[in-house]
């Protein structure tokens, strides 16, 4: 899916990603996430609109956040989150880039915490992209039991998503998060593993 698709997908008037954080459907993981991040560093690959990003700021945080996406009106709406006057937290910021050309930087707190939620099952090179992330370091990602037309994948079972990212990172918690009684999203925390970087 390009860039224009997920423009118009995210941000067009109704869109689940455009409502507020507590009416998004997205909100218990968001807030599962955010308590299992504390007060960690945080770099959100496919941030979108920013309702994560919210969800952390909820809590009593000073840590660096870079959400990191590559739709402009996402973005946007990101930013008017925590914009002056509506939000008084520092250490926020918010880029625009082309996940498959994404590269971590050199200099990264130890502590930093990657995060891909509602994001793995968009990607044909999934792999790649969880590749990237440094050895040692912490990966929170979800990703949902159920088809959609915007998924390349899902993931019916937990031993599906063993399957797929056990060669790459070593699974610490696991939480079945349901949304409605028919749709599910796989939360997992886990770290990118040494021996296969």
């Amino acid at each position: 899916m390009t860039a224009s698709f997920y423009d118009e997908a995210m941000t067009a008037p109704g869109a689940p990603s455009m409502l507020p954080l507590e009416q998004s459907p997205w909100l218990p993981v968001y807030e599962e996430a955010a308590r299992w991040i504390l007060n960690d560093p945080v770099i959100d690959l496919g941030c979108g609109t920013g309702r994560f990003a919210q969800a952390l700021y909820r809590q009593t945080r000073s840590a660096p956040y870079l959400g990191i996406d590559f739709s402009q009106r996402a973005l946007a709406e990101a930013r008017r989150g925590f914009s002056p006057g509506v939000c008084k937290y520092e250490g926020i910021a918010f880029r625009k880039q082309d996940l498959t050309r994404w590269k971590p930087s050199d200099e990264l707190a130890g502590s930093t915490a990657f995060v891909c939620l509602e994001l793995l099952e968009h990607l044909e090179d999934d792999l790649s992209l969880v590749q990237r992330i440094p050895p040692g370091f912490r990966l929170i990602f979800s990703v949902p039991n159920y088809p959609s037309e915007a998924h390349v994948r899902d993931f019916r079972t937990i031993g599906s998503i063993w399957g797929r990212y056990d060669s790459l990172v070593a699974f610490t918690r696991w939480s079945l998060i349901d949304l409605d009684g028919a749709h599910a999203i796989h939360l997992l925390d886990c770290s990118r593993r040494i021996e296969s970087w």
